[in-house]
């Protein structure tokens, strides 16, 4: 589609080259799902709105990894919003996030599932192939919300045919529940500090890494950065 065209569906929605670019070829979608919540205020949440916006320019050094990545921002404190709807990834908006509240984790990460889902029904529609959806989520404290239905809806959506239908990745900043990211996704990293620089730049290779490979690899990630380890599998 050239930048004027756009394509209407037989349920009248409406997908335009701003919502998904090269559609011919594969495309990654992924949501960063961000706690803001209120002990995230000062340095942490400016140290997280930096690295955001720094990993945009990151991944668009790369050509394909430019066409091919659609980033979703959705944060969570009392409330859940959707900060940037999915969009191509060179079209992300700076962000600017303000700390308060509690931490809504239960109701954030459904709401990040659901905008998943719906980036595979318009990558359906389009005939788009697409790799496996990432939610990369940072939080720094406990849920004030349940979270059980969050929890089975992420093993449910991993568990889907032999591969599963999502990557959740559940990032700890100190303050965190260990349990708690057990409970969620064996793809638990946790941080030394505030400073979210690095972990965003493995994210940016490892957005790159995956999108210029075929969808049927399973590429090898890079290492974290020292500032972040895996909590042991086993645990998880």
């Amino acid at each position: 589609m050239s930048e004027l065209q756009q394509e209407r569906f037989n349920d009248g929605s409406i997908v335009n080259e701003k919502e998904l670019s090269a559609p011919n070829e594969p495309h990654l979608a992924c949501v960063l799902l961000l706690d803001t919540s209120g002990s995230m205020y000062g340095a942490p949440i400016e140290s997280l709105n930096n690295a955001v916006n720094q990993f945009k320019e990151q991944v668009c050094k790369d050509p394909i990894s430019r066409k091919r990545i659609d980033i979703a921002i959705i944060e969570f404190n009392s409330n859940v919003k959707v900060v940037q709807e999915f969009t191509p990834i060179s079209l992300m908006q700076p962000v600017e996030l303000k700390a308060n509240g509690g931490t809504s984790m239960g109701a954030g990460i459904i709401a990040a599932i659901e905008k998943v889902q719906e980036r595979n029904q318009v990558y359906a529609k389009m005939g788009t192939p697409c790799y496996k959806p990432w939610i990369f989520m940072i939080t720094d404290g406990e849920p004030t919300d349940d979270i059980s239905s969050a929890r089975a809806r992420i093993a449910e959506r991993e568990s889907i045919g032999k591969f599963g239908k999502l990557k959740f990745w559940a990032v700890g900043v100190p303050g965190y529940n260990e349990e708690t990211l057990k409970s969620l996704s064996k793809r638990c990293i946790a941080l030394d500090g505030a400073d979210f620089t690095n972990i965003f730049n493995w994210l940016s290779e490892s957005m790159t890494i995956i999108s210029v490979s075929q969808v049927t690899d399973n590429p090898q990630l890079g290492k974290l950065p020292e500032d972040a380890r895996f909590i042991p599998q086993e645990l998880c």
